[in-house]
């Protein structure tokens, strides 16, 4: 059943929006964009179909709308480049697309608007969970350093697709894990000076393999601080 839209008026409180009245009463209020966007104006008649449509398309829209002011926050980024200036550097914070699917399930969108507001963003690459990947790690491998294996583990648990994480994870040099690994076992031996060979062997190569470095790097590692 069609029903008309007497008035459209700019929301009180979200300019940026404008409030529908079907029949003389209140209606919904959805982005002023939408209304341009369905042809909407005063006198129109319009079914019941067309109005789900309607706000179904407003609920994408916010739900990007709040996915991006969350991609566009800023932190301080910890590495600050002396050269240039003393205030720290100002990066955006990033976030998975699993993080955000949480954070929109939270805020009260439905599964529907959460799955295509998220797919819109990732084909305009606001999302880029491998750009996400590939800076943790960098940042992980400063701080404190793991193996490939522990690498993907962790980027898999925070949202990362299995197939992203371990694309992500192979551009890691086994050089450069070998060196890292060299680096925690000469100082983690230190802890095992008492006692005996084979015991501080064992226990080092159990807590190499539990930072999660593969047993030919482990292996390696052992033959140079031994």
């Amino acid at each position: 059943m069609k029903q008309k839209i007497t008035d459209i008026r700019v929301a009180s409180e979200l300019p940026s929006h404008r409030q529908i009245f079907l029949n003389g009463a209140p209606f919904v209020v959805i982005h002023a964009s939408l209304i341009e966007k369905f042809g909407l104006r005063i006198g129109l008649e319009i079914e019941a179909e067309a109005i789900e449509k309607i706000i179904a398309a407003d609920e994408v829209m916010r739900a990007k709308n709040y996915t991006i002011r969350l991609l566009r926050e800023e932190q301080d980024d910890p590495a600050t480049d002396a050269s240039e200036d003393s205030r720290p550097r100002i990066k955006p914070k990033t976030y998975t697309k699993s993080e955000i699917a949480r954070r929109l399930e939270r805020e009260g969108f439905s599964a529907e608007a959460i799955e295509v507001s998220i797919a819109e963003l990732i084909r305009s690459g606001h999302i880029r969970d491998r750009k996400y990947a590939e800076n943790w790690i960098a940042r992980r491998q400063k701080s404190n350093p793991r193996g490939k294996t522990l690498l993907k583990q962790e980027l898999i648990d925070k949202g990362i697709d299995k197939e992203t994480a371990v694309q992500v994870v192979a551009t890691v040099e086994t050089e450069d894990e070998a060196e890292v690994a060299l680096q925690i076992a000469q100082k983690r031996v230190k802890q095992y000076k008492r006692l005996p060979t084979h015991v501080a062997k064992r226990r080092l190569h159990g807590f190499l393999a539990r930072r999660g470095f593969g047993s030919d790097v482990v292996r390696q590692v052992l033959e140079q601080v031994f």
